[in-house]
């Protein structure tokens, strides 16, 4: 028994020894060829992912990333590889490359790919969330920095005058231009809208909200805003209105007539209007074209176009009557720079001379006519010739000194009124026996003497030249006149202070 116990634990150290020295020859084979190992994709978030490699030793692996935001660790007990990502703060995706080798066999080695995406960005340049559009509209532009699909909104309220008209995009967490075609504002008045850039997988609602404010400027010019028409035939004119508001003309003078009105475009109009043939019996008449632009529906601004119309040839009277031989000469404005010819259309009752004179024949009714030698402009006046006797007038209340003469002039008609048109004053020296007589001056004037009413007249005059202390002086008038509302005629009534 013991023989074979001792010979027993000779074979066993025996086959152990054999065994030892099989594995000390047999070589290292490294089974890291037989991991299967899959590729890794992160979030944006910090991430770790766990692989598990049942029955594997992983005591002699190691493994090595490409980027320092990744890291590989092995849990040798449990078998497994463990795979983290620090947080991506960057808006572009990112990539490392991990490859792991074997301490025994350095030939051995694997790799494999962690990926990471990038954080969600959605910007517009603070200086582009809020835009002031002028009236007549513009095309703006919006930066929009992103690395995600976004979504363009304009509301509906807003989408007849805020469009849509190009994006240009690019990669990553670059620049998306938009274009916005802002339209002119028609309105009448300042509007405000807005534009929306959002994250349609954005549960938070958050949106990016670009105000545009448009203002409207009211344009309201009118060219010219003074018309001259140099002479008194009808005639258009034009009057050129730059408006964005609606305009109209509401008041003109009776003697301007509301003619058509002429589109250039949008903002520019002609309105052409007639002035009528200038009758009347004055140099110039003066009208006004009021254009009312409606600034807003409760303010209305108002431009007048002031319109000036001169007469070149006119006979200033309206109408004359003459004594039978009686003469009247007819006052003329005549700015044409031509001359004139004179005629009547009935010369037994009155003829006219080259000057303008009128000349009594007998007593009728006359036309006398004015006209250009072109034939362009004319007028003409009635007349009335008849017999007229010399009005009864006397001068009274007379007080004179060596300067100045005064008296009262006494119309002693009882129905007929007179108009004086002048008083020739003459001294009347007396020195002893010697008498001389002096004509002083002539004085215009234009008044008018009713049917027994008097009428004060005081005249200037210079002292004497030679001033005697033994002279007497006096004054003789003479006073010349016509018969208002008669046949016109010259008549001289002379008064000797008494």
């Amino acid at each position: 028994m013991r023989k074979f116990s001792a010979f027993g634990l000779f074979l066993v150290i025996a086959i152990l020894c054999m065994a030892l020295t099989s594995c000390k020859d047999d070589p290292y084979e490294s089974r890291i060829n037989e991991l299967v190992i899959k590729d890794v994709a992160f979030p944006a978030t910090a991430s770790s992912d766990t692989q598990t490699f049942r029955n594997e030793d992983l005591t002699n692996y190691v493994a090595k990333s490409s980027e320092s935001w990744c890291n590989v660790s092995f849990v040798v007990a449990s078998s497994q590889m463990v795979v983290t990502a620090e947080a991506n703060d960057t808006y572009d995706g990112r990539t490392a490359i991990v490859t792991i080798s074997d301490t025994q066999d350095p030939t051995k080695t694997r790799t494999f790919t962690v990926s990471q995406v990038q954080k969600d960005g959605l910007f517009v340049p603070e200086d582009q969330t809020s835009f002031n559009i002028p009236t007549e509209g513009k095309q703006i532009t919006v930066d929009v920095m992103t690395n995600i699909d976004f979504k363009v909104n304009i509301p509906s309220e807003y989408s007849e005058w805020i469009k849509q008209s190009t994006t240009a995009s690019t990669r990553g967490l670059e620049k998306h231009t938009l274009t916005f075609d802002i339209a002119k504002n028609d309105t009448y008045a300042t509007r405000k809208g807005y534009i929306e850039i959002s994250d349609p997988k954005n549960t938070k609602g958050e949106v990016i909200r670009i105000t545009i404010n448009q203002a409207f400027t009211v344009i309201f010019n009118v060219d010219p805003q003074k018309i001259t028409v140099d002479d008194e035939l009808r005639h258009e004119i034009s009057i050129k209105v730059n408006t964005n508001v609606p305009v109209d003309v509401n008041d003109y003078s009776d003697w301007i007539m509301k003619g058509t009105i002429e589109e250039v475009d949008d903002e520019n109009f002609i309105y052409k209007m007639i002035v009528t043939p200038f009758t009347e019996k004055k140099h110039s008449r003066l009208g006004g074209v009021v254009f009312a632009g409606a600034v807003s529906p409760i303010t209305t601004k108002e431009i007048t176009v002031t319109v000036i119309q001169n007469r070149l040839l006119y006979i200033e009277e309206t109408g004359i009557d003459v004594n039978v031989g009686g003469r009247y000469g007819l006052t003329l404005t005549n700015d044409t720079e031509q001359e004139v010819v004179w005629s009547s259309d009935n010369e037994k009752v009155a003829t006219v001379t080259k000057d303008g004179t009128v000349i009594g024949v007998s007593e009728g009714e006359a036309k006398i006519t004015v006209i250009s030698v072109d034939g362009k402009y004319s007028d003409n006046v009635d007349v009335h010739v008849g017999n007229v006797t010399e009005a009864n007038l006397e001068a009274t209340g007379w007080s004179t000194t060596k300067t100045s003469v005064k008296c009262t002039l006494y119309n002693k008609e009882t129905e007929r009124d007179i108009t004086l048109r002048s008083v020739d004053v003459t001294r009347v020296t007396k020195d002893g026996d010697q008498i001389t007589t002096l004509f002083l001056k002539n004085v215009n004037y234009n008044i008018n003497i009713s049917a027994g009413d008097y009428r004060q007249i005081d005249i200037d005059v210079d002292a004497p030249a030679d001033e005697s202390t033994t002279a007497t002086y006096s004054y003789v008038l003479g006073f010349n006149y016509y018969i208002t509302k008669s046949p016109y005629a010259d008549f001289t009534y002379v008064a000797t202070e008494k």
